[in-house]
């Protein structure tokens, strides 16, 4: 049973004329007579009365009409729902976002994402470390991940987003935390609270060769795992710190971000499977440009 054979015969129920049904359709008449003959053939009945001049619906044909607009509409939607996912329309996107993501940028990307695709379902995880946000990648537990670059893996695709400026992370009445900028030589007799490095970040090595470059070694008193606990033990007097200053998000009493030009500023950027052909997912990656000139303001270094 062909679908343009039930269309042909709803055309003809409708119209109450093959003429008529013809021109609706933009088939001649013998074809369309042939269409329904054939229908007839695979129902097993008789569904149009014919005469030179009358057409009407049988019993069966009055039985059979009723259910083949629906199962018509049914084809035509399902063909829509399907097009949609293949447009990017509906579907989902997993984004997962590290740590020293910044909100700023996951909130942007995600609102306008919603905006640009309202029915694809968006399911955000995280905060995730570096490493985590990889290998959820090359595991399909994720499509996308919002993090900092570089990213290692032969498998992942990878778009920079943003640059954020360096800062120092000082306790409020620490000397310097009053000054517009703080060159890192002055932060060298400093007790330096740093991040973990075996959880695959990014910030750790940006620290540790902006201090190799300058000939400085660290005094390290303690390493945390996240800008939050780090943020947090400044605050409490435990030494200093580093962060990007779009941890300022993190507004807490007693601890002062001031910006140190010798560290290079910290890319974000967002990753996935460059064979990933998830139509959603590329929408969302078609996106990026315009979150990139609209993130152009005076907290992110060019």
């Amino acid at each position: 049973m062909e679908l343009r054979h039930i269309e042909a015969f709803i055309a003809v129920a409708e119209e109450l004329s093959f003429r008529r049904a013809a021109e609706r359709l933009h088939i001649a008449q013998p074809p369309l007579s042939q269409q329904i003959k054939r229908l007839e053939r695979d129902v097993g009945a008789v569904l149009l009365r014919r005469t030179t001049r009358h057409v009407a619906l049988t019993p069966a044909g009055e039985a059979f009409l009723h259910r083949a607009r629906r199962a018509v509409q049914g084809v035509h939607a399902a063909r829509r729902a399907a097009q949609e996912v293949v447009d990017g329309k509906t579907g989902g996107v997993r984004l997962g976002f590290g740590g020293a993501a910044s909100p700023e940028v996951l909130m942007l990307l995600t609102k306008m994402y919603r905006t640009h695709r309202p029915d694809v379902r968006l399911d955000v995880a995280g905060p995730l470390h570096g490493a985590e946000l990889v290998e959820q990648l090359n595991r399909d537990e994720i499509d996308a991940g919002l993090l900092r670059l570089p990213v290692r893996g032969s498998r992942i695709a990878v778009r920079e987003i943003a640059r954020h400026a360096m800062a120092v992370a000082l306790p409020a009445e620490h000397p310097l935390a009053d000054r517009p900028r703080v060159d890192l030589a002055e932060l060298r007799d400093e007790p330096v609270i740093g991040y973990r490095s075996d959880l695959g970040g990014t910030v750790p090595t940006l620290i540790q060769g902006a201090f190799l470059r300058h000939g400085i070694s660290p005094h390290i008193v303690q390493l945390v795992s996240d800008v939050h606990t780090l943020l947090a033990l400044v605050g409490a007097g435990a030494g200093i710190g580093f962060a990007p200053m779009s941890a300022g998000h993190i507004r807490l009493s007693g601890v002062a971000l001031v910006p140190v030009p010798d560290i290079p500023p910290l890319p974000l950027a967002l990753a996935w499977r460059e064979d990933d052909t998830n139509p959603a997912l590329l929408s969302l990656v078609d996106l990026l440009d315009d979150v990139q000139a609209r993130l152009a303001d005076a907290s992110l270094v060019p």
